[in-house]
């Protein structure tokens, strides 16, 4: 009964609230076998991912609120997943800037074009934010206008803020440990800069996530905001799938540099190339996840004001 408990446990709160007592209760009845455990799962997964189930009791203004929370969780989870994805993609471009990498993406047709590709993917990722985000920015700064609520302003420059100190750790230890310092001063100025790099980019999402989070939005910008959310994941595949590619064909065509130690901070650039797609993979697995959410919410909601 317990790991019944447990798997009950994933199901969404909402429907927790709804339908868990009776559940259980179904549960108490018969063994929790294999296949069962395994519905039960399923069944969670299908719960997260369409949020209406279980707000049928609801009211109105319940059902209306919990879709439109859903759908703003979805879209920031989304923006998340594309902040880690450009952490990877950067990952990316940095590795394909050695030498070695240049001449093959020149000589090999597959690896250009899937070079180029992830480029374009990145162009058209970078515009899919823009198209949604800038009207959302807009309406938080006049929501801080109206409520007077202006710690939102400070949160939305927290990008501005931590790339200045990004900049300004990176000039301090080009100046403080130099090209040719000794291994110990090197690892440990790569860790601060990676540290620091990580530190600003989470601050910064998290700012702008919490901006969002605290201001009133309209129904129509969220709704408007998950079009470009659909162009954005699929920005993100297509840079995944090329990235991919780009590997298996440099292993087939140029297999002395993929197995070489050109990759990120003179490593190996099989470990570079395999860090980068995962973290690709994973990011773009939430992006499309937290979609499906989004649209499953922004579909219900006629439904929920009805």
């Amino acid at each position: 009964m317990k790991l019944a408990q447990c798997l009950v446990r994933l199901y969404p709160k909402v429907w927790r609230n709804r339908y868990e007592e009776e559940f259980l209760v179904l549960l108490e009845q018969q063994p929790l076998s294999l296949p069962d455990g395994i519905d039960l799962c399923l069944g969670a997964l299908d719960a997260h991912l369409h949020p209406h189930f279980g707000i049928t009791a609801l009211s109105v203004y319940e059902r209306i609120r919990q879709m439109l929370a859903s759908l703003r969780g979805s879209l920031l989870t989304i923006f998340c997943a594309y902040s880690g994805f450009i952490i990877a993609g950067i990952g990316f471009q940095k590795l394909n800037e050695y030498n070695g990498f240049v001449e093959a993406t020149q000589t090999y047709s597959v690896v250009g074009l899937s070079f180029h590709l992830v480029m374009i993917g990145s162009v058209v990722a970078l515009l899919a934010v823009l198209a949604g985000g800038i009207p959302i920015a807009v309406a938080v700064v006049k929501d801080a206008f109206a409520r007077r609520h202006y710690g939102l302003l400070f949160l939305l420059a927290a990008p501005i803020l931590a790339l200045a100190v990004f900049m300004g750790a990176t000039w301090l230890l080009e100046g403080l440990i130099p090209v040719g310092a000794p291994t110990l001063q090197t690892f440990l100025s790569r860790g601060i800069f990676i540290a620091v790099f990580l530190g600003a980019a989470v601050v910064s999402t998290s700012a702008l996530c919490y901006a969002v989070v605290r201001s009133e939005l309209s129904e129509q910008l969220l709704r408007f905001a998950v079009l470009p959310a659909i162009l954005l994941a699929f920005a993100m595949a297509v840079m995944l799938a090329a990235t991919f590619i780009w590997g298996l064909d440099l292993l087939n065509s140029a297999p002395h540099l993929f197995n070489s130690n050109e990759g990120m901070f003179g490593t190996s650039t099989i470990g570079s190339w395999l860090t980068i797609v995962i973290a690709m993979a994973i990011a773009t697995a939430l992006a499309m996840i937290s979609l499906i959410r989004g649209l499953s919410a922004r579909s219900a909601l006629p439904t929920a004001m009805a």
